[in-house]
């Protein structure tokens, strides 16, 4: 599942993005109980996290996980950002975008 910041207008943007194109599970941190989810409200405020089973991902890992998900051409472009160096600018770009994203 898909934890995102439920107030960010540029979250909620992307979470439509994604619904439009795949059915992902996925749902605002204010609706879920995050303790149960092992999270905490500062980590949700701070980046989108994947939740499934045993795999907790964050950020751009996260995202790389969402596009695999959708499958076709984003599961490809998602497992190819995965791998390193590719892998090194998506944290580089995940982090400036989620330091900026109230200006988008």
């Amino acid at each position: 599942m898909l934890v995102y910041d439920g107030e960010c207008g540029f979250c909620r943007r992307c979470a439509n993005w994604v619904m439009s194109r795949g059915k992902v599970p996925m749902s605002p941190s204010a609706d879920l109980d995050l303790d149960l989810l092992g999270l905490t409200p500062t980590e949700v405020s701070a980046a989108v996290w994947w939740v499934a089973n045993e795999e907790r991902l964050s950020g751009h890992s996260a995202v790389t996980r969402v596009l695999r998900e959708l499958g076709g051409g984003w599961g490809i472009a998602g497992r190819v950002i995965a791998i390193p160096p590719l892998s090194w600018l998506g944290g580089l770009v995940y982090r400036w975008v989620a330091t900026n994203r109230a200006r988008f």
